[in-house]
This record gives structure tokens, C-alpha cells and sequence, in this order.
């Protein structure tokens, strides 16, 4: 049986943010070189400079499930998952150990919680010292994280993935269904006022 897949890409406001964090890195940067120069050795400035300065690499370090490129493919024999270059990580289906963690993202004022935003899940997967985590925020159609998660516990217990569905997004047509007589009749009134 062919592998199913699932396309994935960086999701679209994750390299913004790497910009956004560059720049204030490097005007953090700039101040703290500025402040040495001048002979200013303030710990607090310095510190929290240096902090801002390094946030672009300590982002890009802590977040690589949220980069990706290409294709998840899932077979009863193997599952790849792409990495951040695309370079798929292949695990054999049978000895996939598969961990979901949903991620949510909690608002509060205070300590009082006003609200939470679900973001997707993050898969964790191992087969021995491989391991890969990579969240559903990177699939092409998010619409499709659950079956994905079906797909790989299916794999898993040995049974033949399905695929994704189809998307039943804006892009997606309907089905032409049969025109009543009432909707004739509302064309014809409409034509006939033009």
C-alpha cells in the first residue's frame, strides 16, 4: 500500500517573529556595545541587553517543531517526518512510540484566567534514539491534525493509515444539486426586473 501524506510548511508567522527578535537583538546589541564604550557598567542594562541580544538563537533553538518542509508520509512499514530543511526522519511504524501533548495557550490578569486559545498539539516521536517533535500548527490544512494523530496510532497497532480528508475549505466546491421550481421561478422574476 502507497504511504499517505501530509504536507507541512514553517507556519507563515513563525519567520516575522525571527525577524522582529533579530532586530531588537541587534539594537540590544548596539546599546550594550554603546554602553561599554562609554564605560558605563550598569549589570542591570547590560544583563537584560545581552538577554534581548541572544532571544533570536535561544527562540530558534527552543522552537524546531515548529519548522518543517515537505511531507509527512505515513506507511504500514515506516513513518517520515520532515525536518526544518525538509530531510525527512524515518521511524519504523512498529516500534513508534507516539506522545501528543495539545498546547494551550492561557490569558490572565493577574491571577484571574480571562480566556484560552487552543494551538494545535506537538508530536513527540521516538523509535530507539531517533527521535522528532513537530506540531500540527505546521500542516498545510490544520483542518487535518486529527486524522494525522488517527493515522499514526493506526500505524502503530498495525492497521493501514487512511489519509487525510478532503478539505472542505473556501477553496472546496460544492456539489451542483438539482434547482427546484421555486429557484427557476426567482431566476426568471429577477431576470425579467433587469
Amino acid at each position: 500500500m502507497e504511504p499517505v501524506a501530509y504536507p507541512v510548511r514553517t507556519p507563515p508567522a513563525y519567520w516575522p517573529v525571527v525577524g522582529v527578535l533579530f532586530g531588537l537583538g541587534a539594537a540590544a546589541g548596539y546599546v550594550c556595545v554603546l554602553a561599554l564604550m562609554q564605560g558605563y557598567f550598569a549589570w542591570t542594562i547590560l544583563g537584560l541587553g545581552g538577554l534581548v541580544a541572544v532571544s533570536p538563537v535561544i527562540y530558534l533553538l527552543t522552537t524546531p517543531e515548529y519548522r518543517a518542509r515537505g511531507e509527512i508520509r505515513i506507511g504500514l512499514e515506516h513513518v517520515e517526518v520532515p525536518d526544518g530543511r525538509g530531510v525527512p526522519v524515518r521511524f519504523a511504524s512498529a516500534r513508534l512510540e507516539l506522545t501528543v501533548t495539545r498546547v494551550v495557550v492561557r490569558f490572565m490578569v493577574t491571577v484571574v484566567p480571562v480566556g484560552e486559545l487552543p494551538r494545535g498539539m506537538v508530536l513527540a516521536l521516538r523509535d530507539g534514539e531517533k527521535q522528532r517533535k513537530i506540531s500540527t500548527l505546521t500542516l498545510a490544512d490544520p483542518q487535518q491534525a486529527e486524522a494525522l494523530v488517527a493515522d499514526l496510532e493506526r500505524v502503530r497497532r498495525g492497521v493501514a493509515p487512511q489519509g487525510p480528508p478532503v478539505s472542505q475549505g473556501p477553496g472546496a466546491r460544492r456539489p451542483e444539486r438539482p434547482r427546484d421550481e421555486l429557484e427557476a421561478q426567482l431566476e426568471r422574476e429577477l431576470a425579467a426586473m433587469d
